[in-house]
């Protein structure tokens, strides 16, 4: 009896088969059949099943033959509509940062702390000394300022401070850096940087000197002090200190005013380019033979300063260490 159900079981399930395909068929071979189809479902084509149909495949009747009630597997053709399978669409690519929201803006980076020649922090202090050093007589006449401390030791000590004065009167602060004057000792010569104030000598710019005392030395980008001592032009002025790098910020020359070579060479340029004009005529004393260094003028038969052509350029050396900062404004 159970074998009989099974075997009905069987037959149903390949009439239902068997129906399907004839249905397939009249699908295919019926036009206004399709033409209906399509009108209703858009998508739904012949093509949707497969107008050739793949060969049937046997399907066996598993169960029986392991119960042994046929001894020859059941084969039943099935014609089985392979509908087309339409993959849903890939969802869009999100990009995670940008479904969170913008990504935060990262801080920019200070930069890196510039390391600075500590004496620029007695920038304001030596502006003051400036003024107090040269007469107000002077102070229009001159529109870069050069203070150089020869001191063996201070927070000044052999430095030059670079200012320019502003169109409001005020001395505007540009740079510091070491530099070496005379080593203040008896050698073949007295080997000392004259304190004062001087002009340079627009006569004697010289961009490859070399010493006529010390052997041929060379000064590159001389630029020669205006100043007379016992009736001779001296030989002292600011140049390269090129050979003598290593020795910047101490006593070490023979009376000149070695300055980085680099900066030599820019201030060489820089006053003969920009410093034209004219200034006045230090004093000169005939018992000595020597142009003063006191600020002191030439002047004519009305008192007037006499003036001549140089170098608007003024500068202030001083055997002093310095003092300490202050936050004064330059005037």
């Amino acid at each position: 009896m159970v074998r009989v159900r099974e075997f009905s079981a069987v037959a149903s399930v390949a009439m239902l088969a068997m129906s399907g395909a004839y249905w397939v068929q009249r699908f295919e071979s019926n036009s206004a059949l399709q033409a209906t189809v399509a009108k209703w479902i858009p998508h739904f084509s012949s093509e949707t099943l497969e107008a050739r149909a793949e060969p049937a495949k046997p399907v066996f009747a598993n169960r029986l033959v392991a119960m042994g009630a046929t001894p020859e597997p059941l084969a039943i053709p099935v014609h089985v509509a392979k509908a087309q399978i339409v993959p849903p669409p890939k969802p869009a690519t999100v990009n995670p940062q940008l479904a969170e929201g913008p990504a935060p803006v990262r801080p920019i980076a200070p930069p890196p702390a510039v390391e600075t020649d500590g004496a620029s922090a007695q920038a304001v202090a030596v502006a003051e000394r400036v003024r107090q050093s040269v007469p107000a007589e002077l102070f229009p006449y001159f529109d870069v300022y050069l203070y150089v401390s020869k001191a063996a030791s201070g927070p000044w000590a052999q430095h030059m401070f670079v200012y320019h004065k502003t169109d409001a009167g005020k001395l505007a602060f540009e740079e510091t850096f070491p530099v070496s004057t005379g080593r203040e000792r008896h050698e073949k010569y007295f080997t000392s940087t004259p304190t004062g104030l001087f002009e340079l000598d627009p006569a004697r710019f010289d961009a490859h000197h070399r010493s006529h005392r010390w052997n041929g030395a060379p000064m590159p980008w001389a630029m020669f002090l205006n100043y007379t001592i016992h009736n001779r032009e001296t030989g002292v002025a600011l140049h390269s200190g090129i050979g003598h790098v290593a020795f910047l910020g101490q006593r070490a020359s023979g009376g000149c005013v070695r300055m980085p070579p680099e900066k030599a060479e820019e201030y060489f340029h820089r006053f003969q380019a920009t410093e034209r004009g004219e200034v006045p005529v230090f004093a000169f004393d005939s018992a000595s033979g020597t142009t003063r260094t006191d600020g002191v003028l030439q002047r004519d038969m009305t008192g007037k300063p006499i003036l001549t052509e140089g170098y608007r350029v003024l500068l202030i050396i001083q055997d002093y260490p310095g003092g300490p900062a202050t936050v004064a404004v330059l005037s």
